[in-house]
């Protein structure tokens, strides 16, 4: 599966109680939008393969490995194929070589790069830099900034402009007026966490950010 018809809703899935992560992938309604994340303290809890276990409940998903790489590009990307993820999150933050590293090992194995920029200064600067682009750049806004720090709003419009080859994904305490405008501002990908899994009524939630699209 590629993600070539956005904009979509990518679904976080940080936690780490399996109990719970089975409660609310069976809640998770099939849709062609919706993409699966397997966040990074749920990967560090249960290791790559929980990946699989998501693909048990959604077999046919496009599934996100957020592995926020920052060393060894190849192997991660390798590991992540292997669990059977279509993407993954490298980070920003990465030198260059395991930027190009981790991009070139994804082209073998027919997955994409998510490019995660929380804390990068200027994603602009490491994309021009780059011969072959990642699928995705991610503006992500960590949790422990939010209250602290705003999205960059106008920094997407700039991506958008001078790279039009690469999607867009936000993320970072999205909510429904947030992921409205974000995709108001050139978003292709909203990422939503919590606003989903912790919502009293996780389908009815769904559907609402699914209406934004």
């Amino acid at each position: 599966m590629k993600i070539n018809n956005p904009p979509y809703l990518q679904i976080a899935l940080d936690l780490v109680n399996k109990t719970e992560l089975e409660r609310i992938l069976s809640e998770i309604p099939e849709s062609d939008k919706i993409l699966l994340e397997a966040g990074t303290p749920l990967i560090k809890k249960f290791g790559i393969d929980i990946v699989k276990f998501i693909r048990e409940f959604h077999p046919f998903s496009y599934s996100i490995a957020d592995m926020k790489t920052l060393d060894v590009g190849w192997l991660e990307v390798q590991i992540a194929a292997e669990a059977s993820a279509n993407a993954v999150a490298i980070s920003g933050l990465a030198p260059y070589e395991t930027l190009i590293s981790s991009i070139e090992e994804a082209e073998k194995r027919n997955v994409d790069i998510l490019l995660d920029c929380i804390n990068v200064e200027s994603p602009s600067t490491i994309l021009e830099n780059l011969t072959k682009k990642p699928e995705v750049v991610l503006f992500h806004r960590g949790i422990d900034q939010e209250g602290k720090v705003d999205h960059p709003w106008n920094k997407i419009k700039i991506i958008r402009e001078r790279f039009p080859e690469c999607k867009i994904a936000v993320a970072g305490g999205l909510n429904l007026e947030t992921s409205s405008r974000a995709l108001n501002n050139g978003a292709d990908i909203i990422i939503v966490g919590r606003a989903i899994t912790q919502a009293e009524n996780i389908k009815v939630t769904i559907n609402k950010f699914l209406h934004l699209l």
